[in-house]
């Protein structure tokens, strides 16, 4: 049984062909899957790794507005587009994911209308997700960035402790390192969370939803409402 939730999704006929192509890989936190500005060869199916989109400018400044999971499938919309990567793909948490050639993730769209279905939602619940982080890091607050992504992180991993320096966390919010520890200790002292040497772990679960901005409910609901099972609920 598949944990991601495409595969798991997928009609007997459709996953019968692409089983063939699908390679099991565990990759690393730090591996390049994709880099960006170059063409999409493969694609791949998080199963217990988690993978981020970044985008990295030219002074050499880079944030993670993405992060996937068991829900998604990645680069697909400059797969499905034969466009290069406007980013990179890369390892956030090291785990399992299913491999498989773009091209035969394109043949099989082409020939079969439901799994293209499934992907043009995906794609759009992606763009949702695209819209909702840049308008969340030109409006909300950077404590309340800091909180969603908490919640995000644990709600993925299933946790409450997280491993997260300073600077992953700046890279990922897109923040001064020093603006990072003025958020986390806003959090710290409102009993939130405790965060010693990289470690964070989340003391009062309510009070870090109370301190999260909107978008922490919003994503939520892209990730958690649509599985894109209509024909095969049993294997989500």
């Amino acid at each position: 049984m598949y944990h991601n939730r495409i595969l798991a999704c997928l009609n007997d006929a459709d996953l019968a062909a692409l089983r063939p192509s699908l390679r099991a890989c565990e990759v690393r936190h730090g591996d390049v899957l994709t880099h960006q500005g170059a063409a999409v060869t493969h694609v791949y199916f998080p199963e217990t790794a988690q993978l981020a989109n970044t985008v990295t400018f030219a002074d050499g400044r880079s944030a993670e507005p993405f992060v996937m999971g068991t829900e998604g499938v990645s680069a697909l919309a400059a797969c499905l587009t034969e466009k290069p990567c406007a980013w990179s793909v890369d390892v956030e948490v090291s785990g399992l994911t299913y491999q498989l050639p773009a091209s035969v993730l394109r043949e099989q769209a082409a020939g079969s209308p439901e799994v293209r279905r499934t992907l043009d939602d995906i794609t759009y619940d992606y763009q949702v997700q695209a819209a909702l982080a840049a308008a969340c890091a030109s409006l909300h607050a950077a404590p309340a960035r800091l909180a969603k992504l908490l919640l995000i992180r644990s709600d993925r991993l299933g946790v409450p402790l997280l491993h997260l320096t300073q600077e992953e966390l700046a890279q990922r919010l897109g923040l001064l390192r020093s603006t990072v520890n003025t958020s986390a200790n806003r959090l710290k002292a409102d009993g939130a969370i405790e965060y010693s040497r990289g470690n964070i772990t989340i003391r009062n679960r309510s009070a870090l939803i109370s301190a999260a901005c909107e978008c922490y409910l919003e994503q939520g609901a892209v990730l958690q409402g649509k599985a894109h099972c209509p024909k095969n609920p049993e294997r989500a």
